[in-house]
């Protein structure tokens, strides 16, 4: 919960005013001493409870095969348990409710083991809570034990099936329990909300032991806030909260979904310029309201170092206490989205800011934009529309870097072919490649989101593959046992079975280009690459950390919390989740590069290739 004052810490800042500042920290205070006051009782039986609950809805039969309704289930439970005054009666409770559902007819089955090894994945498995269990008495702990050792072992669990993809989706049957934007959950929801989300985790998520803090541990400091939520706002709020606990990329963007985003992030006011950010500092990069930057002394060039006297760096690691990310350069890479307007967050439309101006250090007002303003809002429409207007018909020509340099772009692929049959396109492809591979050079460029997967999935492994590609191990959920997965072994999942690849040989230099926004499919096309060309360099920033499919689950408000829902790693179980793909050298944007608008990274490459790094080494010794 340090995060959540820090967080809050900011944005008392933010305001320049002691007395809305003491009043947001202290609200802040006052749910972490109300957590702390609860009766730690209360907080573990209801802990018991939500992991009794996630393992029927997951485990039973009944439960899987869409016989046993598993949120009626919980809602008729949840009184008792809430009634019972003592251990003894929690026990009552929770035995009630197993007999209730039954023991399982089907034969026993044993835990799972990784056999062969390295062919499943078990690092989640924690089964200490019911086995050693010195909360719940020995009845109980004998059903739980009945329950897993029946548990239901198909492959078409009515919670986690998802017909005609078998990789990720949204969860099925589970219900959005819709209200109004401006009312308040009840009590019943709100804990349901938490103990869905909590078995979701528990079971669908292969990565949770990588997670910062322990699950359980996240639950259990938030039960007690779901439990006393007076408004929508600050159920949203604890949503937000307990989403950004996942470290995962692939939850990050959760809170563009919802109603009192403004109000959580005092983000209503926004900047009258655009942005890019670099070295932990914010580069001004062209003006949009030019009255306002006037009035505030605001030029295009200008480095803002400090936000109310809170350096960059600072004030975007807060945010940590509310965005999910796998690793920092996965949210630096994000927070500079001027549509999300997560940097500029204050109550009033004005902030102090700190500023490098060519040599000089200066110190202004800044006065913010307010979209709700028709003015405004038209220089907003107007700017964009000038930076995003639509390019000429694109070429199905190749690009190049430089003379000699091929650069495919990951993002700009789909424009290469004609989508018209599968023959015409690898004939098509088969000849842009060949022109391809008499460069000196070839850049793939990462950063960004593949338009046409098929890009290296068929085409680049038809050209340059070689039997037997399997460039990274991918585990999906285990029917046998959710909460483990299994590795997936068939080849189609690497590489496309009906093609015989021609195992060209490149014999240019390759240089693979990522960031923090290389992420999940990306990622996956990455280490294919790397496969594929051995001899290949990867520059750049760390990836997102974030691969494998995503996972989604609608809870209580009808609010979607995703995850990445299976498991990727290197041939050599090196893990990607967090850390992202394997760099050969960091190279991070610069101040000075952003304001000449020159591309670092791709000029980097180039050089490369061109032997430019060698020369400058030599001139150096």
């Amino acid at each position: 919960m340090r995060a959540l004052v820090n967080y809050y810490r900011l944005l008392s800042t933010t305001c320049q005013r002691w007395r809305t500042g003491l009043l947001l920290l202290s609200l802040c205070l006052l749910h972490l001493g109300g957590a702390a006051a609860q009766d730690s009782f209360d907080t573990e039986k209801q802990l018991y409870f939500f992991r009794i609950w996630g393992q029927v809805k997951y485990f039973h039969p009944a439960s899987a095969m869409g016989k046993l309704n598993a949120d009626s289930l919980f809602l008729t439970h949840l009184p008792k348990v809430d009634s019972a005054k003592n251990q003894k009666q929690a026990n009552a409770v929770f035995r009630d409710l197993l007999k209730d559902v039954g023991v399982p007819a089907s034969e026993k089955m044993k835990p799972q083991k990784d056999d062969p090894k390295g062919a499943f994945l078990l690092q989640n498995v924690d089964d200490t809570w019911r086995t050693k269990s010195k909360f719940l008495n020995s009845e109980n702990r004998k059903l739980l034990d009945q329950l897993f050792e029946r548990r239901y072992t198909g492959d078409r669990h009515y919670y986690t099936y998802i017909r005609n993809n078998p990789y990720g989706g949204t969860m099925p049957h589970e219900p959005s329990y819709a209200a109004e934007p401006r009312e308040n959950l009840p009590y019943a929801l709100r804990m349901l909300a938490l103990a869905k989300f909590k078995a979701f985790v528990d079971y669908l998520y292969p990565y949770k032991y990588l997670m910062d803090q322990p699950w359980d541990q996240v639950i259990s400091q938030y039960l007690p806030l779901f439990a006393q939520c007076p408004t929508r706002q600050e159920y949203e709020r604890l949503l937000l909260a307990v989403n950004a606990r996942l470290d995962d990329t692939q939850a990050y963007p959760f809170f563009r979904q919802l109603q009192y985003r403004e109000q959580l992030f005092k983000n209503h006011y926004y900047p009258p310029f655009d942005y890019q950010v670099a070295e932990q500092k914010i580069v001004v990069t062209a003006i949009i309201d030019e009255a306002l930057c006037k009035r505030s002394n605001i030029r295009r060039g200008d480095v803002i170092e400090a936000l109310d006297s809170v350096a960059v760096g600072e004030w975007v690691g807060a945010l940590n206490a509310l965005l999910s990310v796998s690793n920092s350069s996965a949210l630096w890479a994000r927070v500079g989205e001027w549509g999300d307007n997560l940097l500029f967050r204050s109550e009033d439309p004005v902030m102090q800011v700190r500023l490098t101006r060519a040599e000089e250090q200066i110190s202004t007002t800044l006065r913010l934009m307010d979209p709700s303003q028709t003015a405004k809002a038209k220089l907003i429409d107007a700017y964009f529309k000038k930076k995003q207007t639509a390019p000429a018909k694109k070429s199905k020509a190749l690009a190049y870097a430089a003379r000699g340099i091929v650069h495919f772009k990951i993002d700009d692929t789909f424009r290469l072919i004609k989508d018209e049959s599968s023959e015409e396109d690898l004939r098509l492809m088969d000849s842009l490649l060949n022109r391809a591979i008499k460069a000196k050079g070839i850049i793939f460029d990462m950063r960004g989101e593949p338009d046409n997967s098929d890009f290296v999935f068929y085409y680049l492994y038809k050209k340059f593959g070689k039997k037997n590609h399997h460039f990274a191990r991918y585990y999906q959920l285990n029917p046998f046992q959710p909460g483990t997965y299994r590795l997936l072994t068939h080849p189609e999942v690497y590489y496309p079975t009906d093609l015989t690849p021609d195992e060209t040989e490149y014999k240019g230099k390759v240089v693979i280009l990522v960031n923090g926004t290389t992420q999940s499919i990306a990622e996956w096309h990455t280490m294919s690459l790397q496969r594929l060309f051995p001899g290949s360099i990867t520059l750049g920033q760390q990836t997102a950390g974030a691969d494998g499919d995503v996972k989604k689950m609608v809870l209580p408000g009808n609010y979607v919390v995703s995850l990445s829902g299976n498991a990727v790693y290197y041939p050599n179980n090196a893990a990607t989740q967090r850390v992202g793909i394997r760099l050969n050298e960091q190279v991070q944007p610069t101040v000075k590069g952003t304001l000449a608008k020159q591309d670092e990274l791709l000029q980097k490459a180039v050089d490369l290739i061109n032997g430019q790094e060698e020369k400058k080494a030599e001139a150096n010794k």
